[in-house]
Order: C-alpha cells, then sequence, then structure tokens
C-alpha cells in the first residue's frame, strides 16, 4: 500500500512538472517509511525523587553496573549535598551538612559502584570531596582563596579522583588529582577563565578539559600530555555555556 500511494505521487508530480517538490515528496516519504520501521519506543518513566523543601539543584548523575541511579544535589532548604540512590525503591542520606555545602555537585562512581562526589563548600568558599565506603568520608580539596565552582570530576583506573573547577578569586580553571595526596593546578589562567567546566580522562588517565572563557565568551579545550595544551575550540558569539 506504501509503495503504491508513492508511485501515484510520484506520476502525479511528473505529470505537473514539478521535479524539485518531486524529489521533496521522495525523500520525505523514504524518511517517513523508515521512520515508521523502526521499533516502538518504550515510555519515559518520570519520578519525584526528592519533595522534602526546595531541594535538587546543581544535579549529577551516574549510573551503576546494575543499571540503577545514583544523584548527587543541593538542598536548598537544608543547605546541605545530598545522595539519592535506587536499588528497587529511592534512598536518600545526607553527605555533608556543615555549614552551608553542597553546590555545583559532579559524581562518579568507582570499581566497586561506590559514590565520589566534588562539590563547593558555600561557607568556606573551599573545593570539597566526598567517599564512600561503607560510611561517608569528606575533605577540603582546595581552600586558596574562592575556589570549587563548576566542578567535574572523574576517576581513574586506579579509582582515584581528577576535578576540573573554577577559581573564583583569580578567575582561573584549576585542576586537582590524588594519588595518596591531592595535587592542585592552575591550568588556564587567561583574563576571566574557567566556568562550566567538563573533565575527561583519556585512556592514558590523562586529562582533558572543556570550559568557558567568561571575557571572550568564547569555547576553550585543555589537555595534558605531560604539558598543558590549551586551544579555543569555538569563537565568534556567545559560545561555551
Amino acid at each position: 500500500a506504501c509503495t503504491a500511494v508513492f508511485l501515484f505521487l510520484v506520476r502525479g508530480l511528473i505529470k505537473m512538472g514539478s521535479f524539485s517538490r518531486l524529489l521533496f515528496t521522495a525523500t520525505s516519504i523514504i524518511m517517513l517509511l523508515s521512520w515508521g520501521s523502526l521499533p516502538a519506543r518504550a515510555a519515559w518513566d518520570i519520578a519525584t525523587v526528592d519533595s522534602i523543601g526546595d531541594t535538587g539543584e546543581y544535579c549529577s548523575l551516574a549510573i551503576d553496573n546494575s543499571g540503577n541511579p545514583h544523584i548527587s544535589y543541593y538542598s536548598w532548604s537544608f543547605a546541605c549535598l545530598r545522595h539519592a540512590y535506587y536499588d528497587g525503591t529511592w534512598h536518600i542520606e545526607t553527605v555533608d551538612n556543615v555549614g552551608d555545602t553542597g553546590w555545583h555537585t559532579s559524581i562518579a562512581l568507582d570499581s566497586s559502584g561506590n559514590p565520589r562526589i566534588s562539590y563547593y563548600d558555600v561557607t568556606n568558599k573551599d573545593l570539597k570531596y566526598a567517599y564512600f565506603d561503607g560510611t561517608w568520608h569528606t575533605e577540603t580539596v582546595d581552600s586558596t582563596g574562592d575556589v570549587g565552582h563548576y566542578t567535574s570530576l572523574r576517576l581513574d583506573s586506579s579509582n582515584n579522583p581528577h576535578i576540573s573547577y573554577y577559581d573564583k578569586t583569580n578567575g582561573d580553571l584549576k585542576y586537582a588529582r590524588y594519588d595518596g595526596s591531592w595535587h592542585t593546578e592552575t591550568v588556564d589562567s587567561t583574563d576571566n577563565v574557567g566556568q562550566y567546566t567538563s573533565l575527561a580522562l583519556d585512556a592514558g588517565d590523562n586529562p582533558h578539559i572543556s570550559y568557558f572563557y567568561m571575557t571572550a565568551y568564547d569555547l576553550k579545550y585543555a589537555y595534558f600530555d605531560g604539558t598543558w595544551h590549551i586551544e579555543t575550540a569555538d569563537s565568534g558569539g556567545l559560545n561555551g555555556l
């Protein structure tokens, strides 16, 4: 039936001499037939995870080996960092409630499925890190100035954390890594740069960071191969947010 309709439309359009319309119509029908042959897509499932007070900002998501979600997020009402996870039912726990803390979270799961979270301590203006090994532990990674906005966390092949983040005091992009102790360094200090970071590690555990260059409204990219290299990925207009 679809073939017959297609041929009918083709013949009609040829008779009208509308070859451009023929091309458009034929392409559209082929696309529709292809779309119609795709398997039916399951409906979205939507659940309210936490509805206690004003909550859920600065959220970050990771999926464990069983396909279950873990979410780190900030609770405005309680000014704390929270973690939610699903194992058939949702579980919610407070990770850090010392002062006002928990902005700009980023979550990763280690090889055992345990959560690790980087985040900003609003009260002390510090970069903090939390990890779970049966109980939660929190530590300060960087406390030099106002640091820790826009964190992005990744774990390397040894389960060691790497974090990219923004130094608001100096307007710089910074990077932290752990190998038994924390090491922090400035990656890019050009004008006001380093917001909205996203970090990835390559096969050699070397860091790659994308981020926003506020002064020029550009998207920038930095990578490490023994030394840091910095490139402008997109410029002209407002890019990189």
